[in-house]
C-alpha cells in the first residue's frame, strides 16, 4: 500500500525532492562541482527552487549540466521551464562542456556568451525560437554531439557559422521547415519524423553513417529518390519506413550511391504492397559497391473477412499458390468457413508453366510447404486430409 505523501506528483513528494536537492547542494555551497545532474518531473511548484539550483550551477562553474525535467505525460504541455539568464548571459558557463535539457524554454539574453567549450549538446522538448536556437548553436564552435528531439520551432534551423567539431548530428521527430548545417567533419546524421523536410549537409563532405527513421503519409518512392541527391559520401545507411510502398520507377544513374557499401532497409507494409518488393533493386542498381544488403519487411496481420459457411465445399484444389498474401488469406477464409472439407490440396506448381529446373522447383515448394502448414495450423479440421504437392 503506498500513502499519497510518496506518490510521485504530490505535493509531499515534490516537497521531499526540493528538501533532499537543497541539502545535497548545501554540503557544496562556495565550492566548484564537476557536475550538476537532476531528474524530475517538471511542476510549477519547482519554479523558484530551479532557479536557485541553476544559479548553483553557474557559480560554481561545472562542466557538466543535466537538467532533464520531462513529464511522463508530455503531450499537450506546453510550461516548459524558463532557463534563468545567469546560465545563459554568464561568462562562468564557458566552463560547460556537457549539456542535457529536457522539458526547457530558452530564450537568449541580449548579452548572451554563449558556450565555446561545449562538446556534446543533447535537447530534448525545448522551447525556442529558430532564431535563439540558431545563435545558441552558432555559439558552440566546438560541438562534437549534438541531438535535437521534439523541439518544433515551425521555421528553418540555420546555423550560420561553420560547426568544424561536428562529428554527430540527431535531428529527430521536430517540427521544422528546413535544417541548415555546416558541419564539414560529420560523420553520423541521424533524421527521425514523418514528412520529411529538406536538409542541407552539403558541406559535410565526410559523412559515413546515415540513418533515417521515416513514418506519416509519404511513401517509399520519395525517400529513394530524394535521399541519394543529399548523402553522396554516405557508405553505411539505414531506411526505416512505416510508408506504403508503391510502385518505384528505377533510380538512373545520376542519383547513384556511389560509396554506399552498407545498406539495411526496415520496412513495415501493408498486405498490397507485397508485389512491389521487386522496387527495391533500384537501391541495387544505384549502389555498385554494396557489399552487405539488409532487408527486414513486417507486415500486416492477414486480413479475414465476416464468416459465411461454405457446408457443402468437401473439395479444395488450388494450383500455382506460393503463399503469399492474398493466396493465404483467401485460403484461410475457405477453410475456415468449410466445416465438411474433406481434401485440402495445394500445389505450389503453375500448370501453364513448369519451365523451372528441379532444384528450384524443390527450394521454393520447400518454402511454400512450410509457410502453408505453419498458417494452416489449428484452422484446419482434423479430419481434413491435406495434401501439400
Amino acid at each position: 500500500m503506498c500513502s499519497r505523501r510518496n506518490i510521485p506528483g504530490s505535493e509531499q513528494y515534490i516537497k521531499e525532492f526540493i528538501q533532499n536537492v537543497d541539502a545535497v547542494l548545501q554540503q557544496h555551497n562556495g565550492e566548484f562541482v564537476e557536475s550538476f545532474e537532476l531528474k524530475f518531473e517538471f511542476d510549477n511548484q519547482l519554479i523558484i527552487h530551479l532557479d536557485e539550483w541553476v544559479r548553483f550551477v553557474a557559480a560554481s562553474q561545472a562542466k557538466n549540466l543535466a537538467l532533464d525535467l520531462v513529464p511522463v505525460k508530455f503531450h499537450g504541455r506546453h510550461d516548459q521551464y524558463l532557463l534563468p539568464h545567469e546560465l545563459l548571459g554568464s561568462r562562468s558557463t564557458h566552463r560547460l562542456q556537457n549539456i542535457q535539457l529536457g522539458f526547457v524554454s530558452i530564450k537568449l539574453p541580449s548579452q548572451f556568451s554563449g558556450f565555446p567549450n561545449l562538446r556534446k549538446l543533447d535537447l530534448h522538448l525545448i522551447d525556442s525560437t529558430a532564431k535563439d536556437l540558431g545563435d545558441m548553436l552558432s555559439s558552440c564552435s566546438n560541438l562534437e554531439w549534438l541531438s535535437i528531439v521534439r523541439c518544433h520551432v515551425n521555421d528553418e534551423l540555420k546555423v550560420n557559422v561553420p560547426l568544424p567539431c561536428l562529428l554527430y548530428l540527431c535531428v529527430a521527430y521536430c517540427r521544422m521547415t528546413r535544417i541548415k548545417f555546416n558541419a564539414m567533419k560529420l560523420q553520423t546524421f541521424v533524421w527521425g519524423g514523418g514528412n520529411p523536410y529538406p536538409f542541407d549537409l552539403s558541406q559535410s563532405l565526410m559523412l559515413k553513417d546515415a540513418h533515417f527513421y521515416v513514418y506519416g503519409s509519404i511513401t517509399l518512392e520519395y525517400a529513394l529518390v530524394t535521399l541519394p541527391t543529399v548523402i553522396l559520401s554516405v557508405e553505411h545507411l539505414t531506411l526505416q519506413a512505416t510508408a506504403p510502398l508503391k510502385t518505384l520507377a528505377l533510380l538512373e544513374n545520376s542519383c547513384k550511391l556511389s560509396q554506399l557499401k552498407y545498406l539495411q532497409l526496415d520496412l513495415f507494409m501493408n498486405n498490397d504492397d507485397a508485389d512491389n518488393i521487386l522496387s527495391l533493386s533500384s537501391y541495387l542498381r544505384a549502389a555498385p559497391l554494396l557489399e552487405k544488403f539488409e532487408l527486414h519487411v513486417n507486415r500486416k496481420p492477414l486480413r479475414s473477412l465476416p464468416r459465411h459457411p461454405h457446408n457443402r465445399l468437401k473439395n479444395l484444389y488450388i494450383t500455382g499458390f506460393t503463399a503469399c498474401t492474398g493466396h493465404l488469406e483467401f485460403l484461410l477464409h475457405i477453410v475456415e468457413n468449410a466445416p465438411f472439407l474433406e481434401v485440402l490440396t495445394l500445389d505450389p506448381a503453375c500448370i501453364f508453366d513448369r519451365g523451372m529446373t528441379f532444384e528450384g522447383q524443390e527450394s521454393i515448394f520447400s518454402w511454400v510447404r512450410e509457410v502453408s502448414r505453419r498458417y494452416l495450423a489449428g484452422r484446419i479440421s482434423s479430419s481434413t486430409k491435406l495434401c501439400l504437392l
